[in-house]
């Protein structure tokens, strides 16, 4: 067998605390962070645990979490928050801003600017008075305006991008949602214009033309209502990530596509244009049936 090495912090009565030991003490919140990570975000630069969302009404269009800034006023305020975030070297830390803060806008446009708002950590060592070196880094938590596309780059994450109308800005690019937010209860009034329709629906579409659950409408309409139900369950009764809630609804989408399909055209209605939905332009790929 071969033999895989690692190193665990173990401290015992009379045990010398050298450096090594010292960084695997240090390793041990990363190593927690990066296995939790990979599991509820696996793409990205880390997750938002809670806060950070711009203190602006939600807008009647666009994808779930999109926000309309007062164009009046001269910048965003945030509200506070956590976020794990992924550093250059593949490192998570828990970064919290404790206070709601105000980013000003960075031109004369107003909320009309393009670009992303973004959160960057810069991270020194510390010295002590004398300049003595001392086994911690102060962290220095920036936030601002970067140009489209500059928010994907290392070290940045992306707490809300420009809408493709000029007013409006998406912030479920990478969030944990709990059942009662309010971004989550609007998707649920969204699900109940879906069900609506799906109950009025007549006969129709490729999947009814070929017979593929038989010739009995109801039948069709149910399983489309019963995987509406399904995703209405999940929203209900977990917290769920940006990543998750996209899996979900594209999951959705392709049971309706199998169904009743005038559902499924109206679901991908609610996250197009495609190029301003962010995470959701997956969802307003063509549907199945």
């Amino acid at each position: 067998m071969n033999d895989i090495h690692a190193q665990r912090f173990a401290p015992r009565d009379g045990a010398l605390l050298d450096l090594e030991s010292l960084q695997s003490l240090e390793a041990i919140p990363g190593r927690v962070f990066e296995a939790w990570a990979s599991i509820m975000s696996p793409e990205g630069p880390g997750l938002i645990l809670e806060g950070l969302e711009p203190e602006a009404p939600l807008a009647a269009i666009g994808p779930p979490g999109t926000r309309r800034p007062d164009s009046t006023a001269t910048g965003l305020r945030l509200t506070a928050g956590r976020v794990l975030m992924r550093d250059v070297q593949g490192r998570y830390d828990l970064i919290e801003v404790p206070q709601p803060t105000f980013v000003a806008w960075p031109t004369t446009s107003g909320a009309r600017v393009t670009g992303a708002l973004v959160l960057k950590v810069d991270r020194k060592r510390a010295s002590a008075p004398g300049g003595l070196q001392v086994a911690r880094e102060e962290i220095t938590v920036q936030l601002g305006f970067v140009r489209p596309g500059s928010e994907a780059h290392p070290g940045l994450f992306p707490l809300a991008m420009a809408f493709g109308n000029g007013k409006d800005w998406i912030t479920d690019i990478h969030r944990a949602w709990s059942p009662e937010h309010p971004v989550v209860q609007h998707l649920e009034r969204r699900l109940d214009e879906i069900e609506r329709l799906i109950w009025r629906a007549e006969p129709e579409g490729s999947v009814w033309d070929r017979q593929v659950l038989g010739r009995n409408w109801v039948r069709y309409q149910t399983m489309a209502a019963a995987s509406l139900q399904s995703v209405r369950v999940m929203l209900r009764t977990r917290t769920l990530t940006t990543t998750e809630r996209v899996r979900l609804f594209v999951a959705l989408r392709d049971q309706l596509g199998r169904s009743v399909q005038s559902a499924g055209t109206a679901l991908v209605q609610f996250f197009r244009p495609a190029e301003s939905a962010g995470p959701y332009a997956v969802v307003s790929s063509t549907t199945e049936g």
